[in-house]
């Protein structure tokens, strides 16, 4: 098998006739992911660092294909492609399937909101950051289109912040207009998973449905639902608002992080 495998990466990559074009090809492909990854730059998140470890080895690998001919022909050598093609594999499916879950959680919109909750994000001094006043537009078109619908926005407060994110967002959406008797405060949260948790906590002493639309952004609302239906919610539905493309590489990456670590440990 490992023998298999070896001979398969030397087929895809030596520099002979319309190989050499192939070889080519992903070495374009691989300087574009890497690009990819350092245009999200100032953000440096885990997905930054994930997406260019990746795509920095696989280049190095395709341009040294050649030059490795004495380490791949070794046994220790062709354990090791055998382990790198093995862990592309499954990673490239694992990520796919994430991938389309992801997708298609954004497209669970509601008839109409029993109820909006607003995930929390980062503050820049006392207002919400560009990524946080997306997620609030999305609830505040709700929120006017159905003005029956509370509102639950959700987030502690950091060690860089000056108030509460919910405090935050509270201002914001009082500012355009929201009647504060309509806003539900969660300011003790620290993660996605207590945003909900705590929010649910608030709402059923209030003896609110559990019935929930969730306003966050569009690569975050996969892994919500999932803590939102383990936290008991009923109906779970979206209000996705969308990413700079820049800036999407590392925040989508990152969530295949997150949703990894909510499958092993459930939050």
């Amino acid at each position: 098998m490992i023998k298999s495998f070896s001979k398969q990466g030397d087929l895809i990559l030596k520099d002979t006739g319309k190989l050499k074009v192939l070889r080519i090809l992903l070495i374009v492909v691989e300087i574009i992911g890497v690009l990819a990854f350092l245009c999200t730059f100032p953000v440096f998140n885990s997905g930054n660092i994930a997406g260019l470890t990746v795509m920095s080895l696989l280049l190095l690998m395709t341009v040294f294909w050649n030059k490795m001919k004495g380490f791949r022909e070794s046994r220790a050598g062709r354990f090791v492609i055998t382990c790198v093609f093995v862990f592309l594999i499954l990673g490239f499916c694992f990520a796919g399937f994430l991938s389309v879950n992801m997708a298609r959680a954004c497209f669970a919109r509601p008839e109409k909101p029993n109820m909006v909750v607003v995930l929390g994000c980062q503050l820049w001094g006392e207002e919400p950051s560009p990524m946080l006043k997306k997620r609030l537009d999305k609830a505040y078109d709700l929120l006017v289109k159905y003005p029956d619908v509370p509102v639950v926005v959700t987030g502690g407060r950091g060690d860089d912040e000056v108030i509460s994110e919910g405090e935050g967002m509270k201002r914001y959406l009082m500012r355009r207009g929201i009647s504060e008797d309509r806003i539900i405060v969660e300011d003790k949260s620290t993660s996605t998973y207590e945003n909900i948790k705590n929010a649910f906590s608030i709402t059923d002493s209030m003896g609110l449905s559990r019935d929930i639309t969730i306003a966050t952004s569009e690569f975050h609302v996969y892994r919500a639902s999932l803590m939102a239906k383990k936290e008991g919610a009923g109906e779970v539905t979206s209000a996705p608002s969308f990413t700079d493309i820049n800036l999407l590489p590392a925040y989508w990456v990152r969530e295949w992080l997150g949703i990894s670590h909510f499958f092993f440990f459930g939050d």
